[in-house]
């Protein structure tokens, strides 16, 4: 049987929820506001899961100011697609195995 290892930096639930969060909802950008609103993380810990998966090259942050205020725009990049493509296939593979199909 093939057991896929799977991605650790994906798995981590935070940073899996981020992920498809910005690929399924939205693809082009987001704020780091709505992203924690949506994903009830608090603002320590989505920023934290955030630099991780920007340094991986899996999301950009950009930072612009409004009104006074920083705001930042956060979107998935093509390699974090691709990188979460390959984790969910390396999941149902796993899942496949386990249950026998």
């Amino acid at each position: 049987m093939d057991y896929p290892n799977l991605d650790k930096l994906i798995h981590e639930q935070s940073r899996l929820k981020i992920l498809i969060f910005l690929s399924k909802k939205y693809p082009s950008k987001t704020t780091f506001s709505k992203l924690k609103k949506n994903l009830e993380m608090t603002s320590g810990n989505l920023s934290i899961q955030l630099k991780k998966l920007e340094e991986a090259g899996w999301i950009n942050q950009n930072k612009v100011i409004e009104k006074n205020k920083v705001k930042t725009f956060i979107n998935i990049t093509n390699e974090g697609t691709k990188a979460l493509n390959q984790y969910l296939d390396d999941l149902e593979k796993l899942l496949s195995n386990i249950k026998g199909e």
